[in-house]
């Protein structure tokens, strides 16, 4: 567990574009705490762990023997991919804590994994991309029943999992057949006994499956429809026409704004009888050789290179997908499909798509300055698409004429031309080496990537499409802290090597909008007069309670950062002359200035709380500093403990004792022992029961306050005042 918030310090890997701004928070060799996440950072999903943390979810694309091992709950340690988490403070945008996010598997055939031989290859080969879904996302019933993080392994015969976050434990999904999974994504079928997923797999001329699964009373995977289903691939052939021609590739169905109708097609991909048979595995599902036979068998549509999948948030029966391009085919630079799907008929299995190509990179005015090889995309809570590059051409093709490194571009599916609304938002930088590490490759475009982009706007409590997460995978980056942040000898050979520890560089960053008004970006408070004025968080015009500045100037005023909820924190208030009441969040600066001011910080802490001239109160929470100035100021601890006291000139009153003892020792800097008081307030007890030693005043064998330079013993009962 981080002990301190985490920020990285190394330079962005990605540089904004069109107003666009990264804000890098962690790069591959950074420490958190004591977890060293490894490299080839991919896929990511995020949810709001509490009021004031948001749990990102990311997964590491590292082959099933690469990076140090991690350990399982029951010691089985496995080298291989795996699910990171990163929770991340709502109110600053620093990391607060990194881990293993699953510590238990169970492997396609429902067993606990408790040895590397329980997994098809040894390990979790290659973690792709990845999606997290909200249980009953589409209504009450329909949809998951539980909050499941999906990834699967981009390999020939790869299976796909799913993490159940309530129990950190990582299920194999056999029913959804084989694949190299690059993503998958939930659409509303409108049912509360079925679910769908769109599949993405990431293989040369593959074909677009679709998962119906039926949801069953039982444990994890039968309540979510996972146990237990149907697969379908896309056929274009359009059920409303007889004569209609049936596409069979890219090179039949091609150009930007096009469309053609068609349907899904059940393959019949398990069945037990023939477990074990040429085709199929132990429990009778088809390999993936079985299941291409099968999908071409019924004239499947044969994608390019269909990569990642995500569902529009506003019409959860249409998906987004983009088919990278290969050199050996009509479709080499890449297309990204918009897919429509028809649910009505799905007691049937007629279940229908129609599919418009919203961008087509071989047009001959795109290609290598155009959007090239899409990967990774985003279907963005504001409607826009966000859409990532990776290299799937040679070197020699991809950015040869361009010059252009590896990008992020937005797109509009709701444009008249979506294609025209294309712009790019970020791009690869690859100056930017971490301290140690080195590039062997640095004039190689397209090397680097980015990847994973998430719109996590809400969950940060900003405005749709306005704050992104992604990661970089930075493939040609070595040495460093690649190796030295583990390690780690893995085989004994007495070499380390950056693949038995952190394998790849990159980073996970944030992508900000030109557009964006963050709540936890400064903001200075306007519209104080010179009379009594009342600032409150979430009501005042330009006060938000996060990270703000406020001067109210002469007046009575009241200042109320706290209604912000909970996020309200580290703002800077100054609240002038006059008889001021400031309501302290976490770690505010309040300044009272003039005038008898009163502080209210009871639920607070890290704050910093200063009265000023005049007879100040300040009601306390925890960890903070309170210091009263000229005056005579009154201090009343709460529960809370840890608060350093200052009373500065003038008699003031230490209320270090109020109806309860404190959770631990507060501090009392500059006691003055005849001019200042120490108070206890509702006490079932008296001066003759206190225990003085040293510095401490302690009762009943817990300590409540600690006093700077004061033999303790010396003082008297005139020192005390009981109420």
């Amino acid at each position: 567990m981080a002990n301190t918030p985490f920020d990285t310090t190394q330079p962005s890997q990605v540089k904004g574009i069109n107003g666009y701004t990264v804000d890098p928070i962690f790069t591959v060799g950074d420490k958190i705490g004591d977890y060293v996440p490894p490299g080839i950072l991919d896929g990511i999903g995020a949810f709001s762990l509490n009021d004031t943390t948001v749990r990102l979810l990311v997964v590491n694309e590292v082959g099933a023997t690469e990076g140090y091992k991690y350990t399982l709950a029951n010691g089985t340690q496995l080298p291989g991919a795996r699910v990171n988490y990163f929770d991340v403070d709502k109110r600053t945008l620093q990391i607060t804590d990194a881990g293993l996010a699953h510590d238990k598997i169970i492997n396609r055939k429902g067993e606990v994994v408790d040895a590397a031989s329980d997994l098809d290859f040894g390990g979790i080969q290659r973690f792709c991309s990845a999606a997290l879904f909200e249980a009953n996302q589409f209504g009450a019933g329909i949809g998951l029943a539980d909050r499941i993080f999906m990834t699967g392994e981009e390999t020939n015969n790869g299976t796909q999992f799913a993490l159940d976050t309530q129990t950190n434990t990582l299920y194999a999904l056999p029913a959804f057949g084989r694949a190299a999974w690059e993503n998958v994504t939930e659409l509303n079928t409108a049912r509360t006994d079925k679910v769908a997923f769109l599949i993405g797999d990431d293989r040369n001329n593959a074909p677009l499956y679709l998962y119906v699964g039926d949801k069953k009373a039982g444990g994890f995977l039968e309540r979510n429809g996972l146990a237990q289903g149907k697969l379908f691939v896309w056929v274009a052939d359009d059920p409303a026409s007889a004569t209609d021609a049936i596409e069979l590739n890219p090179g039949e169905f091609k150009g930007s704004g096009n469309n053609t109708n068609g349907k899904f097609v059940e393959i019949a991909y398990y069945d037990p009888t023939k477990a074990n048979t040429t085709g199929y595995d132990t429990q009778g599902f088809a390999t993936q050789a079985k299941q291409n036979e099968l999908a071409v068998a019924v004239n499947a549509f044969l994608f390019s290179r269909p990569e990642d999948v995500a569902t529009n948030p506003f019409d959860g029966t249409q998906a987004v997908l983009a088919s990278t391009g290969i050199t050996a085919g009509p479709d080499v630079w890449g297309t990204t499909y918009k897919i429509d799907v028809d649910f009505n008929n799905i007691n049937t299995g007629n279940i229908t798509a129609k599919i418009d190509i919203l961008y087509d990179g071989n047009d001959a005015d795109k290609q290598d300055f155009g959007l090239r090889s899409p990967d990774n995309l985003d279907w963005a809570d504001n409607g826009k698409i966000y859409i990532q590059e990776d290299r799937a051409l040679g070197a020699n093709i991809w950015g040869a004429t361009s010059g252009q490194e590896a990008s992020i571009y937005v797109l509009d599916p709701a444009a008249t031309n979506p294609a025209a609304s294309l712009t790019k938002v970020a791009q690869i930088d690859r100056s930017a080496l971490p301290a140690g590490q080195t590039d062997p490759s640095p004039n190689d475009i397209g090397n680097w990537e980015t990847s994973g982009i998430l719109d996590v706007s809400t969950l940060f409590g900003n405005a749709p499409g306005t704050q992104f997460i992604f990661d970089v995978q930075a493939h040609s980056l070595r040495d460093g802290t690649i190796i030295t942040a583990t390690n780690i000898d893995g085989n004994g050979d007495g070499t380390k090597t950056r693949q038995e520890n952190l394998v790849e560089g990159g980073q996970l960053s944030f992508l900000i909008a030109p557009t964006a008004k963050l709540i936890q970006s400064s903001s200075l408070v306007t519209g104080a007069t010179s009379g009594a004025d009342t600032i409150e968080a979430g009501i005042s015009t330009g006060f938000d309670g996060i990270n703000d500045i406020v001067f109210t100037g002469a007046g009575n005023d009241t200042v109320d950062s706290v209604i912000g909820g909970a996020l309200a924190s580290g703002n800077r208030i100054d609240t002038g002359s006059g008889a001021d009441t400031i309501f302290v969040a976490n770690n505010d600066r309040a300044f009272g200035g003039s005038g008898n001011d009163i502080f209210e910080a009871t639920d607070a802490s890290g704050y910093r709380a200063s009265g000023g001239a005049g007879n100040d109160d300040f009601f306390l929470g925890s960890n903070g500093r309170a210091l009263g100035g000229d005056g005579s100021d009154r201090f009343f601890v709460g529960t809370g403990g840890g608060n350093f006291l200052s009373g500065g000139a003038g008699a003031d009153q230490f209320w270090i004792f109020t109806a309860e003892a404190p959770s631990s020792s507060n501090t009392v800097l500059d006691f003055q022992a005849g001019t200042d008081v120490l108070g206890f307030q509702g006490a079932s007890f008296g001066f003759a029961d206190l225990i003085r030693t040293g510095n401490t005043i302690a009762f009943g064998g817990n300590a409540i306050a600690t006093l700077t330079g004061v033999d303790t013993s010396s003082l008297t009962s005139a020192n005390f005042t009981f109420a």
